[in-house]
């Protein structure tokens, strides 16, 4: 993805960087009247700086925030100031069209999924959501209180064709963390610095530990700009919080440009007092932080807490080039099939259309009848 917006319309179709909707970019003669932005993952707005500067675009507060920080780290060229504010479980009319946005769990924060009504329809669209992360309880009173009469189901299968992953929940890791923390020597985490949910996880269990949770500048920065969000969200300036290491890289140099460095100064630690005190240390990964390690010799005695889809390590030979013991500890912000078959008994819809999967076959199987296998770019006509 190129988040600079440079690629012409023509060309993000020829590289198969978008469906072939041509009335939804920059170039369209004609653009939709909205979009509605379910989360912050970049596999979801990653296109929005294409996109016709006459749509609205519509998400929840959790969401423009991560955008605010994408834009300030120069991770997308789109500018969240066009973002218009929703809240959950507050309809809302764009011309024609009644929507709410409800609050789903899933690993970005703030993700939320639609129920779009008019013309007589009523189409829910999940977003992406799981059951067994921190905000479970939303999927189960999406369950005690469906939205009814629902005409067509819009319905995320991430994990379809991934039946051999273990199906852990949020808390599953951070009791499997607690029991990797009891041993001595030095832990690094590898995570998302934008899923809350496993940073929520990582530091309930070095408190449970009595371990120390040693994050970035830049991290440590998202978890300030969310803290309006939850008094729950951990912060640096808390007492026994985490602990901030100015590793050296582009996003700490960003912080200190914008006079947003100086702020977390006094919960910095030095790579001397790392050195000192690794054994009760959590240090989260990055690549600049691996180089500090190595030179100081800290890694000898190192595992890497993994805890993202395991994908992504194919792409990283570090760890491996080291002989670091590497620890799997993750589970999905994608719902399991199980969960998928009880939201549609729940909702009851008329069809269920697959969205974000790369197995809508299965759905067949699943829902039978129910099943309504669309191509992108294909219209239906209700």
């Amino acid at each position: 993805m190129n988040p600079k917006g440079r690629y012409s319309e023509e060309q993000l179709f020829a590289l198969g960087l978008a469906p072939l909707i041509h009335d939804v970019f920059r170039d369209s003669k004609c653009p939709p009247q909205g979009l509605l932005l379910t989360h912050s993952h970049i596999d979801h707005y990653g296109l929005l700086p294409y996109l016709h500067e006459s749509v609205l675009i519509f998400a929840l507060k959790g969401t423009k925030k991560i955008l605010e920080i994408a834009h300030l780290f120069r991770q997308t060229a789109f500018d969240p100031g066009r973002l218009l504010e929703v809240q959950p479980w507050a309809a809302l009319r764009i011309q024609d069209f009644l929507i709410t946005p409800y609050l789903v769990d899933h690993s970005a924060i703030d993700a939320c999924g639609y129920l779009i009504e008019g013309e007589g329809k009523r189409i829910f669209y999940t977003g992406d959501f799981r059951s067994h992360g921190r905000k479970g309880v939303l999927f189960q009173r999406m369950l005690e209180e469906p939205p009814n009469d629902i005409d067509y189901l819009i319905l995320e299968g991430t994990m379809l064709g991934r039946e051999t992953e273990r199906l852990n929940t949020e808390q599953d890791i951070e009791d499997n963390l607690v029991e990797h923390f009891q041993k001595d020597g030095l832990c690094v985490a590898a995570f998302s610095s934008q899923n809350i949910d496993r940073f929520v996880t990582f530091f309930k269990a070095c408190r449970r530990t009595k371990r120390t949770l040693v994050v970035d500048p830049y991290t440590a920065h998202i978890m300030y700009s969310l803290k309006e969000l939850s008094p729950n969200l951990p912060q640096y300036d808390w007492k026994d919080g985490f602990k901030v290491f100015f590793v050296p890289n582009t996003y700490t140099k960003r912080l200190a440009d914008n006079k947003l460095l100086f702020r977390y100064r006094s919960s910095k630690i030095t790579i001397g007092e790392i050195e000192r005190d690794s054994s009760r240390l959590v240090l989260k990964d990055n690549a600049r932080l691996r180089r500090v390690l190595e030179r100081r010799n800290l890694l000898k005695d190192a595992r890497l807490i993994y805890s993202m889809w395991e994908g992504y390590l194919d792409q990283d030979s570090f760890w491996e080039s080291k002989s670091i013991p590497i620890i799997y500890e993750h589970c999905s912000g994608h719902a399991y099939e199980q969960d998928l078959v009880r939201l549609v008994e729940a909702l009851k819809p008329r069809y269920v259309i697959p969205n974000h999967t790369f197995h809508p076959e299965r759905f067949k199987t699943l829902f039978g009848d129910k099943a309504l296998l669309l191509e992108d770019g294909q219209a239906l006509d209700c």
